[in-house]
């Protein structure tokens, strides 16, 4: 009874977290609602420099003031919008009172700040190398976009990269300190605003996080959590039927004295692979047909047949020698 209260609990505990696993797996789409990434925050509140972005933060709508580094700018061939190849001009932003990570050393606070910033595409590679940044003060408003992984750029032409990649910023620019994410401007104000200027395009802000529906890893999860509890179970029937095999074993023994035991040796007659079921039988106390002979069918006509035979077999003769 001890063993089977544990048991309970662990099953119970098994199919409690099954049942969290779901309401997780049903629920994602609140997670996702609950971001409020449609809000405009100041930038500085919710990004810092030389720091991991948080997932949440992708498609985050931030305001932010501060001016171009002209000449810290990226071209990034590759690029589609509305059907038309050609290329992003990503040129580096100073944020005003951008802030640093609290595992940024003290040595990089002499170095400026700056983060990607999406500036406009354009279908010619020309006007793409040419186009410049005013400089000046500008407001922004912007959405958090994450950086892309880094690709070998080799076979391209200098000041041109394959994906907006930090780690290859920071090689280009060794006197600047950068975001994990970049910025797609949704409008931007003041005599250097330099958004969709210069023979650039306007690139809209694109949703690149998770748009919620049914959590299939969550899923899986209550899955296994109701498999675990099926083998507590089963474990726990299996160690009951042992001992209920051992008890029964048990109980054609001349003592129960663990002193005394009786112990039978069974020998197999000479070229029979298995003993005797009926022999088993005898030392166990279960039917023949649980050792492997063959399980005896009923019928009407063999039990009268039998009864018959019983009767001619018990019949004494009373006369004769």
């Amino acid at each position: 009874m001890g063993s089977l209260l544990f048991v309970l609990v662990l099953v119970t505990c098994f199919v409690g977290l099954s049942a969290w696993q779901v309401d997780r797996a049903q629920h994602k789409n609140d997670a996702v609602e609950s971001a409020d990434v449609e809000e405009v925050e100041p930038f500085n509140e919710v990004m810092e420099a030389q720091a991991p972005m948080p997932g949440i933060l992708a498609d985050q709508r931030v305001s932010l003031s501060g001016h171009w580094l002209p000449d810290a700018q990226v071209v990034v061939p590759g690029r589609v919008l509305d059907g038309d190849k050609g290329f992003w001009v990503v040129t580096m932003f100073a944020p005003d009172d951008a802030r640093l990570g609290a595992s940024v050393g003290a040595d990089a606070e002499d170095k400026t700040i700056a983060i990607p910033v999406l500036r406009g595409f354009t279908t010619d590679e020309k006007t793409a190398m040419e186009s410049r940044a005013a400089e000046g003060p500008v407001k922004m408003t912007a959405q958090i976009g994450p950086v892309e992984g880094p690709m070998p750029g080799n076979s391209l032409p200098e000041g041109q990269v394959r994906s907006v990649s930090t780690s290859q910023l920071i090689n280009l620019f060794p006197d600047l300190l950068t975001y994990s994410g970049f910025l797609i401007p949704e409008s931007a104000t003041g005599d250097a605003a330099s958004v969709a200027t210069d023979g650039l395009a306007f690139v809209p802000p694109t949703t690149t996080r998770d748009e919620g529906g049914f959590d299939l890893q969550s899923a899986g999860y209550a899955i296994e959590w109701l498999i675990f509890a099926g083998m507590a179970l089963y474990m726990w029937w299996q160690l009951l039927r042992d001992d209920f095999m051992r008890r029964r074993l048990g109980e054609g023994s001349d003592s129960q004295d663990p002193a005394n035991r009786v112990e039978y040796v069974v020998v197999k007659s000479a070229g029979q692979s298995s003993i005797d079921p009926k022999v088993m039988s005898g030392l166990t106390g279960l039917p023949a047909h649980r050792h492997g002979a063959k399980k005896p069918r009923r019928s009407r006509g063999s039990a009268s047949k039998s009864s018959t035979d019983d009767n001619s077999t018990n019949t004494t003769p009373t006369g004769g020698n």
